[in-house]
């Protein structure tokens, strides 16, 4: 009987890791998700297209037509500091839909929070992680109120998404967590010494190149204002020193990652982490394929949307496989720790 108390206990263990596994994994597609419909709303300058929060013209549901709403609605706005705010359907329901996906995103990351509670005797620090990024997405919901209400200004903005990084990167950190059990027998001996620390000096430039890439989608808002969003192709010659920067810096980016993925892929036979290694080097191709057409296509709408969408999973990718080195590390080193000492018990038969 206690045989089978134990057997029963270990499934439903298991099956409420699988569950919360699965529940963050949801949560962190739909924010990757959200970062994506941020940024086409971002680049098509739909971001005032509800210029009120949390509703839309007023309306829960916003207007299909400029006849649905008051005559003098543009003196309505214009007397709260929305001057020259005119109706525009494809605007207007562009931002409505980021913020339906962006309600969607805090039920997920609800529901991963009462999934963890069951694993606080199990691992408590889950549990800390899903609350930290449950709270954080509601700092993240008035921190959208607030970039509406300073009329997006530039710098709310980028608070806006870089907050986004740290919230994805607490729920990966929860889906590695969880899991990290499994990461025991990953062999790690054959890696060179290097590597670990070279893994934290890309994620650190990485994050760099991100901030750099912040700096240069300022300006880009700024110059696309001025356009009025016409004359693409105006828009790259008139970017600051930071686009050249940002620009080449990315050369050293690559050769260091490709380097620590191709050390992953002679050196390990883990196949989460050759596959994680894989994925970095193809989201790293792609935003600097992004990266060209830009320049070479005078910046056309999918770019720039699609190249912080590369940059975000560059980031949370490199996070993933630091965690599960780091936890293959520590999982290792307690293992030995724990072993018996069979030196002493050999000398003691």
């Amino acid at each position: 009987m206690v045989q089978i108390l134990m057997v029963t206990g270990t499934v439903s263990d298991k099956g409420r890791v699988r569950q919360f596994w699965w529940c963050a994994i949801l949560t962190v597609a739909t924010i990757y998700a959200l970062i994506m419909v941020g940024g086409i709303v971002r680049a098509s300058g739909a971001g005032m297209g509800c210029p009120d929060w949390p509703t839309c013209f007023g309306q829960w549901v916003p207007p299909t037509h400029e006849s649905q709403l008051p005559a003098n609605y543009q003196e309505i706005y214009a007397d709260r500091g929305y001057a020259d705010t005119t109706f525009n359907v494809r605007k207007t329901w562009t931002e409505y839909l980021n913020r339906l996906l962006g309600v969607f995103t805090g039920f997920t990351i609800l529901l991963t929070l009462l999934f963890a509670i069951p694993l606080r005797g199990k691992d408590p620090k889950v549990v800390w992680l899903s609350l930290a990024g449950f709270i954080l997405v509601g700092v993240q919901g008035w921190l959208g109120a607030q970039v509406v209400a300073t009329n997006l200004k530039v710098g709310m903005i980028t608070i806006h998404m870089l907050l986004a990084q740290v919230i994805v990167g607490i729920v990966i950190a929860a889906v590695i967590r969880v899991r990290r059990e499994n990461y025991r027998l990953i062999n790690l001996e054959s890696m060179p010494r290097l590597f670990y620390p070279l893994m934290l000096l890309a994620m650190g430039a990485g994050l760099l190149q991100l901030l750099m890439g912040t700096q240069v989608r300022e300006a880009m808002d700024l110059i696309a204002r001025s356009h009025e969003h016409d004359n693409r192709h105006l828009w790259i010659d008139s970017l600051p020193f930071i686009f050249t920067l940002h620009k080449y810096y990315t050369v050293p980016l690559v050769a260091l990652n490709g380097w620590l993925a191709y050390t992953v892929l002679t050196h390990s036979d883990s196949v989460v982490l050759r596959r994680l290694c894989i994925a970095l080097m193809v989201f790293i191709l792609g935003a600097i394929a992004i990266g060209l057409s830009m320049a070479r296509l005078h910046v056309p709408i999918f770019s720039q949307p699609m190249h912080l969408w590369l940059a975000s999973v560059i980031f949370g990718t490199q996070l993933a496989i630091l965690l599960i080195v780091q936890h293959a590390r520590d999982t290792r080193s307690q293992a030995l720790s724990d072993a018996p000492d069979l030196t002493f018990a050999t000398a003691n038969k």
